[in-house]
């Protein structure tokens, strides 16, 4: 084919690599082939090719258009894929590669798969479950238990997917991964609409980590007792900058413990670090928000107790109920923060302002040396003036 140099000659010829060439043929000549099984098993429609372990590419739209399984944000026409899989190449570089590929018709050559065998060992390492599992993406099973059943919404799993935290499991469950403090995988927990469990291959809990702004210094540190929890929480946080969701997986390890321990401590050197606790309002919520209370005071750091108004619930039931009907209000934060209060007394109290919806972020009190502090709450929780934006 003649080279075409007239920007409007350049912009024909794109839309001829897009309506001639099959992003099935780029991604066969790039060493990728069909897994037919995979391919039965979702649709004719969405053709799953591989390459080595980890690499999938699904093609859709007829051989139009394709998307990447571990980034959803990698998507397109074949233009897109010829540079996601070169990332190195301009654009002139992707036109002389696709004008040799137009009208070449895919082969559809099967990769045959033969099955691993490996000792009940590896098996079981949670960083090898993880390399071999999938991020779950929009249609997928775990991906629709998540956003219709659980009621999660696609931006915070996309920012969960981008910190690498997801993977989909068998029959669609959710696997959240935790990390150690030197992001190592060590171990996930596992939902879905048929099973609850965690995977740790015996190496310990650690702890599930979402930042809401990676890369940006840490000053609020929310807690929960599972994932599911933690992400709910954020979905409906209206103080979310500069936060970290964590879970715990409910309790912790010695590893996770010390983790913890050393989480705080960092956290703590910021002017205005807080811990909330967003435990769930029932016994085991209340032990929890002793036990962080106690951490949190051990690094020097403010921390207060945010829990659903109804006995029983968790943020989850909350973030589910207010896409079905109006939300039950949460509990003022005067009460939510005296960690001391039992499940009949929250139960009692006749709350009319709920935190996520109404509640304001409100001053911090200035110590001495000019920079702003947060006072210790008391039995009865902050004073309404010294109460920090949560």
């Amino acid at each position: 084919m003649a080279y075409r140099s007239s920007p409007e000659a350049q912009r024909e010829e794109l839309q001829e690599f897009r309506d001639s060439v099959n992003c099935s043929t780029v991604l066969e000549k790039e060493g990728f082939r069909l897994d037919r099984a995979a391919t039965a098993q979702r649709s004719a429609r969405n053709l799953k090719f591989r390459r080595g372990e980890g690499e999938i590419v699904i093609v859709n739209h007829e051989g139009k258009g394709w998307w990447s399984p571990s980034d959803s944000t990698s998507k397109g026409d074949v233009i897109k894929l010829m540079q996601f899989l070169h990332p190195d190449m301009n654009l002139g570089h992707v036109r002389r590669e696709l004008r040799d590929m137009i009208g070449m018709q895919p082969t559809y050559e099967v990769r045959e798969r033969t099955k691993e065998t490996l000792c009940p060992e590896v098996q079981r390492d949670p960083s090898w479950m993880w390399s071999h599992r999938a991020a779950p993406q929009p249609g997928s099973e775990a991906w629709r238990y998540l956003t219709e059943t659980r009621k999660l919404t696609p931006e915070i799993l996309d920012l969960a997917n981008r910190q690498n935290l997801l993977r989909e499991g068998p029959k669609g469950t959710a696997w959240f991964a935790h990390h150690d403090d030197g992001g190592n995988v060590t171990g996930m927990e596992m939902r879905g609409p048929d099973y609850r469990g965690f995977s740790s291959g015996g190496g310990g809990k650690r702890l599930f980590r979402m930042e809401a702004d990676p890369g940006q210094p840490v000053s609020r540190v929310v807690v929960a007792e599972a994932a599911i929890t933690a992400l709910s929480f954020a979905a409906m946080d209206r103080f979310r900058s500069n936060s970290l969701y964590l879970s715990t997986a409910g309790g912790m390890s010695p590893e996770s413990l010390a983790e913890m321990k050393q989480l705080l401590a960092r956290v703590a050197q910021h002017p205005e670090a807080r811990l909330i606790i967003a435990v769930d309002n029932d016994h085991q919520g209340d032990r929890n928000a002793e036990k962080f209370k106690a951490l949190a005071d051990e690094a020097g750091l403010w921390s207060g107790r945010l829990s659903p108004k109804a006995a029983g619930q968790d943020w989850n039931d909350v973030l589910r109920a207010r896409g079905e009907k109006e939300p039950t209000p949460t509990r003022p934060f005067s009460v939510v923060a005296d960690t001391t209060a039992t499940p009949a007394a929250l139960q009692a109290h006749d709350g009319t302002a709920g935190w996520i919806d109404r509640m304001e972020a409100r001053r911090l009190v200035p110590r001495a040396g000019g920079a702003p502090t947060v006072p210790r709450q008391n039995e009865t929780g902050p004073t309404r003036n010294a109460t920090p934006g949560m």
